[in-house]
């Protein structure tokens, strides 16, 4: 039979129900379910292999397009997302699940990752570019891509309109494939637009990059800590170091309290003068007591106030500045102290594997010096070689420990992390060369903003020659007889007050004390307009050499990635064999083994010559 306003299964879960409380069959007799609803359980059994091979496919796929698992999982997120969409789209139009709503499902997923790959993929294109500000990368991203994902929404979804409102034949199938697709399309492309880029956000920086949530997520790493101290170390990258040390240290919370400081000061720019109410009693009239109220107001000349509103506002600028170069110090140190770090792991590597090699030399001089193959001398050099690198390779531990300690300090987080050890030690500049200048140094603008502090400190000093301006008001009892004109004379007691006012204006005739202030900060102006020459000088001379030293030190670790450390890894591996086969002596093998250690030595004090010169760079014009 047909089915006509409702689904296959529906119909027959009723039916079979109805069957089993009211038919009973002989031995021998079965009832079975076919046409539509057995089409129906061939298709799902093919769909719950089909759905979960095609998601894997498209991660797979994913991983060979970033080849990267977590960004792979980033966009994978897309998959939910759409899949909520298309489950409302099918609630809100009362529709089952059905077959062909499962292939409108396996469609979403395909758009709707595609529209993750064109946000993701213009992420990472703007990061290698040199973008490194994350929420700058995001919203730009998002912004030049928001045409491109609407079309590749909109485009399959309005084709699907006809579909959804089908009522011919075939509409039974259309209509749930449709509803789907385009439900899912609507919802999975908002969420793309926000929930993605927030969580690249997440990936790339962690909780702490949001600022509501940082302290909790702090606290938590605090709590994991400690608990967890003494078991093996979990890794933490560069960007999530910074942003702990610029949160954390205390150096730049003193600086933003002194901020917070002169900006509650703001408004004292305004300060008048305390307001002078006076009272007066006694015989000044006649024998009766009077009594006399007077109120009085002294104001600077309006100049005064604004220059010192002024000055209170060049001291926020100036606080600012503090912060931010000691945020440029605090970042260079943090870079410098983690890449030093990587270096020290790759020469405890270089040591360690010098090490084996003694040791395993060791134990074959042993056996030949039992045969009698070769001396005391040549046993005995061969284990002061050894003892001498594990002397340097337990200094390097212990020099290890005290700058980690030293970090730790920095980010002001109790047993965090090591460095991640998957970073190449080479830090490389974003930028040319030549982009990197001085007009962003943050100690320059805290000289260039004291020198303007010095000139609005003499126009203060000069506003307050200028007069002060007084007014009052007077209230006074006159008791006694009065006469006023051709008026006959009349007594007036104590309820009747007479009211007057008066204006007055505060000349400076003895100003010498006051023209010793101006001379004074006209003295500090020329002081602070040397000071600023000097920085820019001495700044600019920093700058210069820092370049320099990044270009020598960059020209030098290019010869030795291309000719010198292959050439010490060969020197290495043919010394051995030459050794083993005895066409050189344990004296030619030992100068030979050294010089190649040497060069990878070399390299390693390069690497940390030419890190010091970029962080140097980036500190004074990034900041």
């Amino acid at each position: 039979f047909n089915i006509s306003g409702s689904d296959v299964q529906t119909v027959v879960k009723e039916l079979q129900g109805k069957v089993s409380q009211k038919l009973s069959l002989p031995k021998g007799y079965t009832i079975t379910y076919g046409g539509s609803f057995e089409n129906m359980n061939a298709a799902k059994d093919r769909l719950a292999v089909v759905v979960p091979v095609a998601l894997l496919l498209i991660f797979l796929l994913l991983y060979f397009a970033f080849n990267s698992v977590k960004q792979g999982l980033l966009i994978y997120t897309a998959i939910p997302l759409s899949a909520t969409g298309g489950i409302f789209a099918l609630v809100l139009r009362d529709m089952p699940f059905s077959i062909s709503a499962g292939v409108g499902f396996i469609a979403l997923f395909g758009v709707a990752v595609l529209n993750g790959i064109l946000i993701v993929s213009e992420f990472n294109r703007l990061r290698r570019e040199g973008w490194t500000d994350i929420k700058r990368i995001v919203v730009h991203a998002t912004r030049s891509k928001l045409r491109a994902v609407l079309m590749t929404a909109l485009v399959p979804a309005l084709g699907f309109i006809p579909m959804a409102i089908s009522t011919g034949a075939g509409g039974e199938v259309q209509k749930p494939l449709a509803t789907v697709v385009i439900g899912g399309l609507m919802i999975s492309t908002m969420l793309t637009l926000f929930v993605l880029p927030l969580l690249y956000i997440l990936f790339e920086k962690g909780f702490g990059y949001f600022k509501p949530v940082r302290h909790a997520a702090m606290l938590v790493i605090v709590i994991l800590m400690t608990f967890g101290e003494g078991k093996a170390q979990s890794k933490i990258s560069m960007n999530a170091a910074i942003d702990s040390a610029l949160s954390n240290n205390f150096s730049l919370q003193v600086a933003n309290s002194e901020i917070a400081y002169y900006k509650a000061l703001k408004n004292s720019g305004y300060d008048l003068d305390k307001t002078l109410i006076m009272t007066e009693y006694g015989r000044y009239n006649s024998l009766a007591l009077d009594n006399r109220i007077a109120v009085s107001q002294t104001i600077q000349f309006p100049s005064v106030y604004i220059h010192q509103n002024q000055i209170n506002n060049s001291n926020i600028r100036i606080s600012e500045m503090t912060l931010r170069q000691k945020q440029a110090d605090v970042t260079a140190k943090v870079k410098q102290v983690y890449y030093n770090l990587l270096v020290m792991q790759q020469k405890k590597l270089l040591l360690s594997e010098a090490d084996s090699i003694f040791e395993n030399l060791l134990t074959k001089a042993r056996q030949r010096y039992k045969l009698g193959d070769i001396d005391i001398i040549e046993i005995t050099t061969t284990e002061s070689q050894r003892l001498q690198i594990a002397v340097q390779l337990e200094a390097l531990e212990s020099d290890y420990k005290v700058l980690l300690n030293h970090f730790r300090a920095l980010i002001n987080v109790r047993g965090v992390a090591e460095p991640n050890t998957n970073v190449a030690i080479q830090y490389n500049l974003q930028e040319q060369l030549s982009d990197y200048t001085l007009a962003n140094n943050a100690l320059l603008l805290l000289y260039q903003q004291s020198l303007t502090q010095s000139e609005l400190e003499k126009k203060l000093q000069t506003a307050k020659l200028l007069p002060t301006l007084t007014a009052g008001v007077n209230n006074t009892s006159i008791i006694g007889w009065q006469k006023f004109e051709s008026n006959p004379e009349q007594y007036y007691g104590a309820g009747k007050r007479f009211t007057s006012v008066n204006v007055g204006m505060g000349v400076p005739l003895f100003y010498g004390a006051q023209r010793s202030k101006i001379t004074a900060a006209e003295k500090l102006k020329v002081q602070r307009e040397l000071e600023l020459n000097s920085a820019k000088l001495q700044l600019n001379t920093e700058l210069e050499n820092a370049k320099n030293i990044y270009n020598k030190s960059r020209r030098s670790l290019d010869v030795w990635n291309k000719s010198l450390l292959p050439n010490a890894s060969i020197i290495i591996s043919a010394a051995n064999s030459k050794l083993s086969h005895g066409e050189i002596s344990y004296l030619d093998w030992v100068i030979l083994i050294n010089q190649a250690m040497q060069v990878r030595s070399d390299y390693f004090n390069t690497v940390v010559q030419m890190n010091e010169a970029a962080f140097e760079i980036e500190r004074l014009s990034k900041f």
